[in-house]
């Protein structure tokens, strides 16, 4: 830890008191500071085609000048927001105190003003500059049930090497699967697409009481289709998903709350299960695990647990629910 607090010293002329090393998320290095000018966040990200560390910080200016809870960050002694230290990229905001959710925790509040939040932020980032293209046309093409099977059956083989039966047993499933996918005319060419937080779920949230006090860890926003990170964000909060099923009735109170602030088509309502089930399923999370080396890498199979579950789920009420949403959501256009 002499490291970072020689860093620190160097680069933000802050003497620092305490520091602990944070395990939240598997894509980079956090640290929690605290100094006799306050408590903050320092972080070293991983910088690849999903995580752009450099746009986080005049992201979150622009947006806590629209009025939206998110992180503040501070400028080194250079004037930037971006330190570089040994050819690692670093940047540093001030702590924001309150609660964050394991998945599937939501309280009913919170399901609600997530929804509302995710809404705004798709409003007031409609004018800001183009983010990085996150889930579009290059990812529909790439990432098919074709080479998703090539991937699982290598990450089952691994499995079987190291024993590990119950991922084993989750990725013979995604593999058979993959061989009989159905066709899905997804249309991403006419799904709503906007400049959004690109990692937009429960454990982002930092909570206060029946309040969301900051969403965190902007360095994946990217373009998104929307309903893509709509469904996303209601399963990791909504306690009926932690086994993988979603409750009709409530998603669509759920994105009622959404419509407050944003809009939708016709089309985004129609394909929004499809979008979702698309994506979990043609993603190797298992793969992800076994190659990781992150302190925190169990949080992908976190993940290829939870989205094996949910379709299950999808596989035999992805059409049923469809039809269910373009009922009960009324839209224009």
């Amino acid at each position: 830890m002499d490291f970072i607090k020689q860093l620190i010293r160097l680069h933000y002329g802050i003497e620092v008191s305490e520091i602990k090393k944070l395990t939240v998320g598997a894509g980079s290095n956090t640290y929690f500071i605290v100094t006799d000018s306050g408590k903050y966040i320092l972080k070293n990200a991983n910088v690849n085609e999903a995580n752009n560390p450099q746009n986080e910080p005049p992201l979150c200016e622009y947006l806590l000048a629209k009025g939206l809870p998110v992180s503040e960050f501070i400028k080194d002694i250079s004037g930037s927001y971006i330190a570089t230290h040994d050819n690692n990229m670093y940047h540093m905001q001030k702590f924001v105190e309150g609660t964050s959710y394991d998945w599937n925790q939501a309280p009913p509040w919170l399901l609600s003003e997530s929804a509302r939040t995710l809404g705004k932020i798709h409003m007031a980032l409609a004018d800001y500059p183009r983010l990085p293209t996150g889930i579009g046309e290059g990812f529909f093409r790439h990432m098919t049930p074709k080479t998703a099977l090539r991937s699982y059956e290598r990450s089952y083989r691994h499995a079987m090497q190291i024993n590990d039966i119950s991922s084993a047993d989750d990725i013979t499933f995604r593999i058979e699967l993959m061989k009989r996918f159905p066709a899905m005319d997804i249309q991403s060419g006419k799904l709503t697409r906007k400049n959004t937080h690109g990692d937009f779920f429960i454990s982002q949230l930092i909570c206060g009481e029946n309040r969301i006090n900051a969403v965190i860890d902007w360095t994946t926003a990217c373009v998104h289709p929307v309903v893509w990170e709509l469904m996303r964000s209601y399963v990791y909060a909504a306690p009926e998903c932690r086994n993988g099923e979603i409750d009709p009735a409530a998603f669509t109170d759920y994105v009622k709350e959404y419509l407050k602030f944003a809009e939708l088509t016709k089309t985004d309502v129609k394909m929004m299960p499809y979008v979702f089930y698309y994506q979990i399923s043609v993603c190797d999370y298992y793969n992800q695990y076994y190659q990781s080396a992150a302190d925190n890498r169990e949080i992908y199979l976190k993940q290829a647990v939870l989205s094996t579950k949910l379709m299950k789920w999808f596989d035999k009420n992805a059409g049923d629910f469809s039809e269910l949403l373009q009922r009960t959501i009324n839209v224009i256009g």
